[in-house]
């Protein structure tokens, strides 16, 4: 579980998030909303609760695959937007994000693979694929200004 009092505030929020993790579908969403929300406000790194685990528990039941409804089909784009929202948040939850993506596309592979199939493979892995871009994409530019601030330190010292 999340330990909402480590080294954050919103306690009383990630505790109701973390409760609705537990509980239905309908209140999983509502929980992956919550933290897509926001994880998209800018507030200080420090001050928010780590919400890795709750999206693990949530999608971990739902072998990565967390749907619109209970039917089993159409991916919900805010578990998507979740996951990516946590990952941009911090650099050390990049690689954490990046994972996590991948395995919503390993889960929709099985699904897909299964005797009713998944009729919305396509839609719903270019989604998940978008959303492992935004991370990468994001983790690359860091390095590039990371670089980019060395040179110009190391030129500053010579000059």
């Amino acid at each position: 579980m999340t330990d909402s009092t480590s080294g954050g505030e919103f306690t009383e929020l990630f505790e109701v998030i973390t409760k609705y993790s537990q509980m239905d579908h309908d209140r999983q969403e509502k929980a992956l909303r919550v933290i897509a929300a926001i994880y998209d406000v800018p507030f200080e790194a420090e001050t928010m609760p780590d919400a890795k685990q709750v999206i693990d528990d949530i999608l971990g039941q739902h072998d990565y695959v967390f749907t619109i409804d209970e039917s089993g089909h159409t991916l919900d784009p805010r578990s998507i937007e979740a996951v990516v929202r946590v990952a941009l948040y911090r650099e050390e939850n990049r690689e954490w994000g990046i994972n996590r993506l991948s395995r919503m596309l390993e889960g929709l592979i099985r699904k897909l693979n299964t005797k009713e199939g998944y009729p919305d493979y396509v839609e719903d892995s270019a989604r998940v694929i978008e959303g492992l871009q935004t991370v990468v994409s994001s983790a690359l530019a860091e390095e590039i200004v990371e670089d980019l601030v060395e040179i110009a330190e190391e030129e500053h010292e010579r000059g």
